[in-house]
């Protein structure tokens, strides 16, 4: 195993939309992906992880919210994942992100989705409903599969800011 560096804002790969895994991909250096990926995740620390934020264009996400009262602890490591269904019903959620440091945005979420996706070792289907804190994650990490990340959200005023206080950082650093 091995912890990945995670890629930050402004940088054009978290941009890029993912690639879907394809059949021949599926196997044991798909899973020795994911358990970097989800040690990348543990070490940051964070709750949820995809692949391009690891400079991976595949669409591949880990998250673990942590524990569930009546399910204890919940790891998922997702493949091609999509929404399938989702609430009318709304949930607002301050957030943050391992790829854009010290910056969060409150956003307006779906407060119950349901998603498909495909197991990492043989590519099996999947498919669970997430509520509440689990959605908001689910919900943020397939965000970076479609190269959308918090700053994309955020106000022109607020994002400005954002990329002007890390190009002052780099420049001193």
């Amino acid at each position: 195993m091995a912890v990945l560096d995670i890629i930050t804002a402004p940088h054009p790969i978290l941009e890029d939309p993912a690639r879907p895994v394809e059949a021949d991909e599926f196997g044991p250096e798909l899973e020795q992906r994911v358990s970097d990926m989800a040690e990348t995740m543990y070490a940051a620390p964070g709750v949820g992880l995809a692949a391009p934020q690891v400079a991976d264009p595949r669409q591949i996400v880990v998250l673990d919210p942590g524990e569930k009262e009546d399910r204890g602890r919940r790891f998922f490591a997702m493949v091609n994942p999509t929404i399938v269904e989702r609430s009318q019903q709304t949930i607002p959620w301050t957030e943050t992100c391992l790829s854009v440091p010290e910056f969060e945005i409150e956003i307006e979420r779906n407060y119950r989705i349901k998603v498909e996706w495909q197991d990492a070792a043989d590519g099996s289907p999947r498919s669970e409903w997430f509520e509440e804190y689990e959605s908001v994650i689910v919900q943020h990490e397939l965000d970076h599969l479609k190269g959308t990340i918090l700053l994309d959200r955020a106000s022109r005023f607020k994002r400005s800011r954002y990329l002007k206080r890390v190009a002052k950082k780099k420049v001193v650093a």
